[in-house]
């Protein structure tokens, strides 16, 4: 997937359906995907920044992976369910059925909104009563509800192919005329909760180290996981008295002790080997200016990390059952 724009003939297919690139503004604001979507009466919305997963394509993969998380996981309404809720000035009870006055007198009437127009029909309670009115008017609007072919509100055609392939067995007319059909709101939010959680867990996991002097004689040193909230270790070196080759050896080792600290000694090895000697270049390094870096920490080397993890947490309940 090239990043790019989308032309108005695209934005619902399957590549691009709930997805919409962001320009990076300026130095806070960096590029990345927008999802957004809507189901059942709830705004879904998520950024993907290329920041975080280490390029634009990167960002719309996953973006996309989180998009088709959604529309698996809470089908767009049905036709038959639109058609059952109720309005905030519905005093019936019932959608679709209300009290009206006519030219020719107070009737109950029965309307439905289908393919081919609206469906109404006005039943007299001079001629029969105000109960049978009311009845046979709810009675024609369930005649007309079970004879509507039922199908999902999706108008883009990616997502009407995803919802007929997996909520297929939604599209049967409903038996009642009342809206308890509808997917609760409580289920959905616990649905949405749950995908962003998998998605949270699933982030890359990210160090930065800024390393710059803001004052003479003085070296700050952050190193951070990025994440939210962000594992973190500030640390500060007095230069006075060292120049040079020494300074850059005495970053070194407080980096060292900083990154292993916010991860382990692992990762400050991957990271010294990859990026180190680069940034503290004697060559090319200025104290003044110094940098601020972000790199992605590799899959395998976080395994390691969590397989040190486990080790020292069972050396370390082994130790408690010894004592």
């Amino acid at each position: 997937m090239t990043v790019g724009a989308r032309s108005k003939q695209t934005k619902h297919d399957a590549n691009h359906y709930g997805l919409r690139r962001e320009a990076a503004a300026g130095a806070h604001r960096g590029a990345g995907w927008w999802v957004s979507l809507r189901r059942r009466g709830h705004r879904i919305v998520r950024l993907f920044k290329d920041s975080i997963y280490g390029s634009g394509d990167a960002a719309y993969r996953e973006a996309r992976a989180y998009r088709d998380a959604i529309i698996l996981a809470i089908p767009p309404a049905t036709n038959h369910e639109q058609a059952v809720l109720l309005r905030k000035n519905n005093r019936s009870g019932i959608s679709g059925v209300r009290r009206v006055e006519t030219a020719d007198g107070d009737v109950w009437q029965a309307t439905l909104m289908t393919n081919e127009g609206q469906k109404r029909e006005n039943f007299s309670i001079a001629k029969l009563g105000e109960e049978a009115a009311k009845s046979m008017a709810i009675t024609q609007r369930r005649k007309w509800l079970k004879a509507l072919p039922v199908t999902h509100l999706a108008y883009a055609h990616h997502a009407a192919e995803v919802a007929r392939h997996q909520f297929g067995e939604e599209l049967v007319p409903l038996d009642d005329i009342m809206p308890e059909a509808r997917l609760g709101d409580a289920e959905i939010e616990a649905r949405i909760r749950a995908i962003n959680q998998r998605f949270d867990a699933a982030r890359p996991k990210r160090l930065r180290v800024r390393v710059k002097s803001y004052t003479k004689d003085r070296v700050s040193i952050a190193v951070s996981d990025a994440g939210s909230p962000a594992g973190k270790k500030l640390m500060h070196l007095n230069t006075r008295g060292r120049a040079g080759g020494k300074i850059i050896e005495a970053i070194k080792g407080v980096m060292k002790e900083a990154v292993a600290t916010v991860y382990d000694q692992n990762i400050w090895l991957w990271f010294s080997s990859e990026h180190v000697n680069e940034l503290l270049d004697p060559q090319t390094f200025d104290i003044d200016q110094g940098f601020n870096v972000l790199v992605i920490v590799p899959e395998e080397r976080l395994r390691s990390h969590a397989e040190q993890r486990t080790e020292a947490i069972d050396y370390a309940r082994h130790e408690e059952q010894t004592i």
